[in-house]
C-alpha cells in the first residue's frame, strides 16, 4: 500500500488548552478537531476512529500515556504521537515537561516528564515513528543559557531510535489565527493540498513546508531530527494532485523565445518561461539525459563564487535543511553533481540563473535574472567552509566576442598564431605546448603509448596541472604541465589518477598504482600536490 496500512497504524492525539495556574489555549482544542478529522478522512489517509484516540486536557500522566501504552502495543506500522499545549524545560534546560491541566510551571512534578513518554516510545515495534510536539515554553521564562533555539535541544533530547521527531516553538503562547503557529501550517497543508508537490505527502514535506511559512513570517523556527529513519514516510494524499503530463525531452541551450525576459519574481515563472523547471531543486538534469539543463545560483552554498563571466558553483547535497551548514561530503552520484560532470564531458551548454541573495554585484535586487549560457569546464573537491567535502564546478559565459580589457591582463588582442584561448579571458602559449610534445617525442607520460594518425601524424596532448584562471590561477609554464594521450590526458584532469610526491601515478577508481611518470623536464612538485588535494578519492574501494 501507498499510505501506511489504517489497520496496522495508531495516532494518539494529545493537548491541554484549559489550565488551572496558566493562561488558556484555545487554539489547541481546534488543533485537536481538526487533525482527528484530517486523519481519519478517507481521502486523505482513513484512519479508524478506534486506531485514532483523542486526549483532550488530560489531568494525570495516566490518563495522558496509557492511551500512548496502548498504541504502542497495537501499532506494527506506523505510530504518531501528537501533543499540544504548554511545553515547559527544567532548570537545566535538559528536559522537557508536558504539561496537564493541573501542571503549574513553578511545579514541574506537576507535568509528565517527556522522557517517560520517550520510554514508551522505545518499546514499540512501529516500522515508523513519528512524535509532533507544539510546546508552548510559557514567556521563554527558562532560555537555553547556550544561546541555541529551545525546539533544538527539545528535538536532541526528545529524539529516539527509528523516530521522526518534528519540534515547535511559540514565543509567549501568542496565536494569529484558529490554530497554533506550527500546527496550523500543517493543517493548512493537509487540508488544501499544494499543485507543486507530489501526490502523497511526507513527513518531511510537512515539516519544510511549516519551517518556510514560519521562517518568512518571523515567527520561531521549528526543528527536526531523524533518527535511523527514512524521511519519505508518505502519511497523507495531496488533495491537488494532478497528474503530470509525459516528460518532455531535455532542452539544452536557449530558450525558444525571439526576446526572453531577464527578470522573473518567483521559481514558478522561471517553470513556466522553460528556463529552469524544477521549483526547488537548483540543477536540472541528469547525466542519463544528457547532463544539466540550468542550474540557479542563489547564495545557497558558503562556498559558491560569482565572479560575473565566471562562476565557481559548488555541487548539491550534504547541507542540514534547518541550519544550512554543510555536515556530510558530497558525491559525484548525485544526479545533480553527475549532470554537471556530464556537461564537462558532453560540451553541452546550462542555462544560469541567479537568485536574489546571491552576489550582489551580478545577482538581481529581487527574484531571479536569467544569465545566459554557460559551459562546464571543470570540476575538483576541496574542504567546505563547514568542513566536509563539497564537489565544485567551473563555469564561463558563453560569448562571441571577448572584452579583451575586462577578461584578460594582456595590453592588447593576443596573436592568435601562437596563443590558444581556452576559456573567458585565458590563453595558453602554442609555442611551449609544442616544445613540451618534442621533448617526450609525443609519446604519453604516463603509459608511454604514441599515437599515430595517417601522414606519420603523432597526436599528443599537454595538460595543466594547476588549472589556469580562476579560482586556481595555476600558470601556462612547462613546470606546470604534462604530455600525455587523449585518455590519460582526460582521467588526469578530471581528477580519475593522481601523481603522488615520488611521481607514481595512482588511479584512484580501484587505489592501485599505475607505474611512474615518465619526467624529463623539471616538474613542480607543488602543482602535483594541489592537483592531488583537490581530486580526493570520491570512489573508495569497498572494504
Amino acid at each position: 500500500m501507498t499510505l501506511p496500512d489504517i489497520t496496522k497504524s495508531r495516532a494518539v492525539l494529545i493537548g491541554t488548552s484549559k489550565y488551572m495556574h496558566m493562561h488558556e489555549l484555545s487554539a489547541v482544542e481546534n488543533n485537536l478537531q481538526a487533525l482527528q478529522e484530517l486523519f481519519q478522512h478517507k481521502t486523505l489517509w482513513g484512519l479508524p476512529p478506534e486506531n485514532c484516540t483523542v486526549i483532550s486536557n488530560p489531568q494525570s500522566p495516566a490518563e495522558m500515556l496509557d492511551p500512548v501504552r496502548d498504541a504502542v502495543a497495537s501499532a506494527t506500522e506506523t505510530l504518531l504521537i501528537y501533543f499540544a499545549g504548554h511545553g515547559l524545560l527544567d532548570s537545566t534546560g535538559n528536559e522537557l515537561y508536558l504539561t496537564l491541566s493541573t501542571s503549574d510551571k513553578d511545579r514541574l512534578y506537576t507535568a509528565v516528564r517527556y522522557e517517560h513518554l520517550k520510554n514508551e516510545l522505545l518499546d514499540s515495534q512501529a516500522r515508523h515513528k513519528v512524535v509532533i510536539l507544539d510546546c508552548c515554553h510559557s514567556g521563554r521564562a527558562l532560555s537555553i543559557m547556550s544561546g541555541e533555539d529551545d525546539t533544538g535541544l527539545v528535538a536532541d533530547s526528545a529524539a529516539t531510535s527509528g523516530t521522526y521527531v518534528m519540534a515547535a516553538a511559540m514565543k509567549n503562547a501568542k496565536v494569529t489565527g484558529m490554530y497554533s503557529a506550527f500546527s496550523g501550517e500543517l493543517i493548512d497543508l493537509i487540508q488544501k493540498g499544494d499543485r507543486d508537490k507530489p501526490e502523497y505527502l511526507t513527513v518531511d514535506m510537512l515539516f519544510t513546508h511549516a519551517r518556510d511559512i514560519l521562517r518568512e513570517k518571523g515567527l520561531p523556527i521549528p526543528q527536526r531530527r531523524d533518527r535511523d529513519f527514512g524521511a519519505n514516510l508518505k502519511i497523507f494524499y495531496n488533495i491537488e494532485y494532478s497528474k503530470p503530463p509525459e516528460p518532455t525531452e531535455p532542452h539544452y541551450g536557449p530558450i525558444n523565445s525571439p526576446r526572453p525576459l531577464r527578470i522573473f519574481a518567483s521559481r514558478r515563472e522561471l517553470h513556466d518561461a522553460g528556463i529552469h523547471r524544477p521549483l526547488q531543486a537548483g540543477i536540472c538534469g541528469t547525466a542519463e539525459r544528457g547532463g544539466a539543463e540550468s542550474i540557479v545560483v542563489s547564495g545557497g552554498y558558503k562556498d559558491d563564487r560569482d565572479y560575473g563571466d565566471v562562476i565557481i558553483y559548488t555541487g548539491h547535497g550534504g547541507r542540514d535543511s534547518n541550519s544550512g551548514k554543510q555536515i556530510e561530503d558530497q558525491s559525484p552520484k548525485h544526479f545533480g553533481n553527475a549532470a554537471l560532470i556530464k556537461n564537462i564531458i558532453t560540451g553541452l551548454p546550462v542555462r544560469v540563473v541567479r537568485g536574489a541573495a546571491g552576489n550582489p554585484e551580478y545577482s538581481p535586487d529581487f527574484g531571479y535574472s536569467y544569465d545566459g549560457l554557460f559551459k562546464v569546464t571543470d570540476y575538483w573537491t576541496k574542504r567546505s567552509v563547514d568542513g566536509p567535502l563539497v564537489l565544485q564546478y567551473r563555469l564561463e559565459k558563453i560569448s562571441d566576442c571577448v572584452d579583451w580589457e575586462k577578461n584578460s591582463t594582456a595590453t592588447h588582442v593576443p596573436d592568435l598564431n601562437r596563443w590558444e584561448i581556452i576559456s573567458a579571458g585565458v590563453y595558453v602559449d602554442m609555442a611551449l605546448s609544442d616544445k613540451l610534445k618534442r621533448l617526450y617525442n609525443y609519446s604519453c607520460q604516463i603509459c608511454d603509448v604514441v599515437l599515430e594518425a595517417p601522414g606519420e601524424l603523432r597526436l599528443a596532448y599537454t595538460v595543466h596541472i594547476k588549472g589556469l584562471g580562476l579560482p586556481h590561477n595555476g600558470p601556462d609554464a612547462m613546470d606546470n604541465m604534462l604530455c600525455l594521450c587523449a585518455n590519460h590526458r582526460d582521467l588526469f584532469k578530471y581528477g580519475a589518477i593522481v601523481i603522488d610526491g615520488d611521481y607514481q601515478v595512482v588511479n584512484q577508481g580501484d587505489e592501485e598504482p599505475l607505474g611512474v611518470l615518465t619526467v624529463r623536464h623539471e616538474i613542480n612538485r607543488e602543482y602535483i600536490r594541489y592537483h592531488r588535494e583537490h581530486h580526493v578519492n570520491l570512489y573508495p574501494r569497498d572494504r
